[in-house]
């Protein structure tokens, strides 16, 4: 995985450091030489000799714990690009049993499309599926919209609101659809994956798919999503679809690799 570098939040890197961090020769002086109070620069505790050692170990380690940050994560890695590749668990929404694994790998990007190739756990051959650049479902082998279904609509902020209206296709069935969706960006959370820790936009979307040839017939679909703007895409992602007002079906999936080709 490839990481950008990341500054310390809120410091000013064209400020003259102390000196405590511009050299490491600190670390050798004798003892004894703290005999003479100096005021420490970190702690502004004032000249208190016995606090030195101490001050020196609170550094270090608050420029560990900011360059291991930095390290997990980036807020703009920029924009999709071929060869990237998530690797997901698919979990029943029910009995949190696994029923699958995927890994989505960018096969070609444009101003309007990602294809993708999408491999199956114990299957040979990939799928492809198309979206827009919005993450927008556009041919995934099983559904067609036209224009592309609901997407996340960078940039995100809490309270920001999108609808998608589209005309769809089952391929398999051939059955014709109205599709309609809505979504909204309803909180920041930090989210845990066996991948590491991620800061997301919460957004809850709902999907509701009417039939063309009888309007009395349709499905409801509900999906959160939990979207990490440093890998470009969601981190976990839950799906229920309701039909006749009962679950059809729910599953949830979460991230358990990410990775840029170099």
């Amino acid at each position: 995985m490839t990481w950008s570098r990341c500054p310390f939040p809120g410091r000013n890197l064209g400020a003259r450091l102390p000196a405590i961090f511009r050299s490491q020769t600190h670390l050798l002086t004798p003892m004894s030489s703290l005999n003479n109070p100096v005021a420490c620069p970190i702690c502004k505790f004032g000249k208190t000799d016995w606090l030195m050692p101490r001050c020196l170990i609170v550094t270090i380690s608050l420029l560990l714990f900011f360059s291991w940050s930095c390290a997990a994560e980036t807020s703009d890695p920029g924009p999709v690009r071929v060869g990237d590749r998530w690797s997901y668990d698919i979990k029943d929404g029910l009995t949190g049993n696994l029923r699958n694994a995927i890994t989505v790998v960018v096969a070609e990007t444009n101003d309007k499309e990602i294809t993708t190739r999408v491999t199956y756990q114990g299957k040979d051959r990939p799928q492809t599926a198309v979206y827009d650049p919005d993450w927008g479902r556009i041919d995934d082998g099983l559904w067609k919209l036209r224009p592309s279904g609901i997407g996340i609509k960078n940039p995100l902020q809490i309270g920001k609101e999108w609808k998608s209206d589209a005309n769809g296709m089952n391929l398999r069935s051939g059955v014709a659809y109205h599709v309609s969706g809505a979504a909204k960006v309803v909180a920041q959370e930090r989210v845990a994956t066996s991948t590491g820790t991620f800061d997301t936009f919460r957004i809850d979307m709902t999907v509701r798919l009417i039939n063309s040839r009888d309007q009395t017939k349709s499905q409801n679909w509900t999906f959160v999503v939990w979207y990490a703007p440093a890998i470009n895409r969601w981190v976990k992602r839950t799906s229920e679809w309701r039909q006749e007002g009962r679950v059809r079906d729910s599953y949830i999936e979460e991230l358990t690799g990410y990775a840029r080709k170099p």
